[in-house]
């Protein structure tokens, strides 16, 4: 089978020392910098639309997002290397349908969603990715960097299009994810998948550094705190801009 085929777990069991690329290194950062060009031109096409320009758009974002998840999918299945941990119960794969939700139902709620959630998780799945070991023409990492991007560049498409995210509602938003977190964790337990990386660290430099504060097995304790803290950096500016505002 073609090294295009391989999947992340293929590639650790027949080349356990092999490594395509490190994080923040020229080729990377290179990649990292088209993916970010296609997400501005994205958003100012997308500003240049009409409404229902923008509503049609966000179907054919729906669509991607769906075909992607599909392809990875396929892709393993059709070569005997399908694993429990593809089932879209990640962060980001719930993302996925969170934007199909939001593109037939348009709502600030699932607008507050996605953007308190999908633009933190992408970035760093970007930034700091996980399928390192595999190379960039291959099928799983051409789905693992699509969808990140199409996940980014969703809800930075309803900021290009008038949304406004509003503090007031991360209660709801951290509600959302503790219905979400809460079964996924005991079906960790059952497949002994890695889901919302409550069951380990699983390479992320960032959990890792949690782990070293919390410890191994409670490194998912810090996962609120720097919630938290991402938050108030992607909030804070929103809350000043919604201060003057209400000043004029």
């Amino acid at each position: 089978m073609s090294e295009f085929w391989y999947t992340k777990s293929t590639m650790s069991e027949l080349n356990p020392d092999y490594i395509n690329f490190t994080h923040f290194s020229p080729v990377h950062l290179c990649v990292t910098a088209v993916f970010l060009l296609i997400i501005i031109g994205a958003m100012v096409f997308y500003k240049k639309l009409g409404e229902k320009e923008r509503q049609k758009f966000l179907y054919v974002m729906a669509a991607l997002l769906i075909a992607d998840e599909l392809f990875k999918h396929i892709g393993s299945a059709a070569t005997g290397q399908w694993e429990w941990e593809f089932v879209p119960l990640h962060l980001c794969s719930i993302n996925i349908f969170m934007c199909v939700y939001n593109a037939f139902r348009r709502n600030d709620l699932s607008a507050e969603v996605l953007y308190a959630t999908c633009i933190p998780g992408a970035s760093l799945a970007l930034l700091m990715p996980t399928w390192t070991n595999l190379p960039y023409w291959n099928f799983m990492s051409i789905h693992s960097n699509s969808v990140h991007v199409l996940l980014l560049m969703y809800p930075l498409l309803l900021l290009a299009g008038g949304f406004r995210p509003d503090f007031r509602r991360l209660p709801k938003v951290f509600l959302v994810l503790c219905c979400e977190c809460v079964p996924i964790f005991f079906i960790n337990k059952v497949l002994d998948t890695n889901f919302f990386f409550l069951n380990g660290t699983a390479g992320n430099p960032v959990l890792k550094i949690l782990a070293g504060i919390f410890g191994k097995e409670l490194y998912f304790l810090g996962m609120p705190l720097l919630l938290i803290a991402v938050w108030a950096v992607m909030y804070f500016p929103w809350y000043i801009i919604g201060k003057k505002k209400a000043k004029v």
